[in-house]
């Protein structure tokens, strides 16, 4: 199992309904790519990638496309890493003398 992201993609404003369903379909293609779901909100569509060594050169791949306005990458990580590095950072603030 590689590294996991979630990618939140901006597609720019004169990509018409056709060339949208295309850009899903090229996106489900690539080998990286686990789902794209297009989505209303903050972005329009969301990609989740495994990648067996760095989450960000497939970002950059993807950032290159042409109809790609904007993207921004959440990385995907365990429970217990975050717990980790949460108590690291917790700890000494609760042991301060005074």
């Amino acid at each position: 199992m590689g590294l996991r992201a979630y990618l939140m993609v901006t597609v720019h404003d004169d990509v018409d309904q056709q060339g949208f369903v295309q850009i899903l379909r090229e996106l489900e293609e690539m080998i990286e790519v686990d789902f794209v779901d297009p989505v209303v909100g903050r972005c329009d569509i969301v990609i989740m990638i495994e990648a067996p060594v760095t989450v960000q050169e497939v970002a950059n791949k993807i950032e290159k496309l042409p109809w790609v306005k904007k993207l921004e990458t959440l990385k995907i990580v365990s429970l217990f890493e975050r717990h980790s590095a949460s108590k690291k950072n917790f700890l000494p603030l609760c042991s301060t003398k005074g």
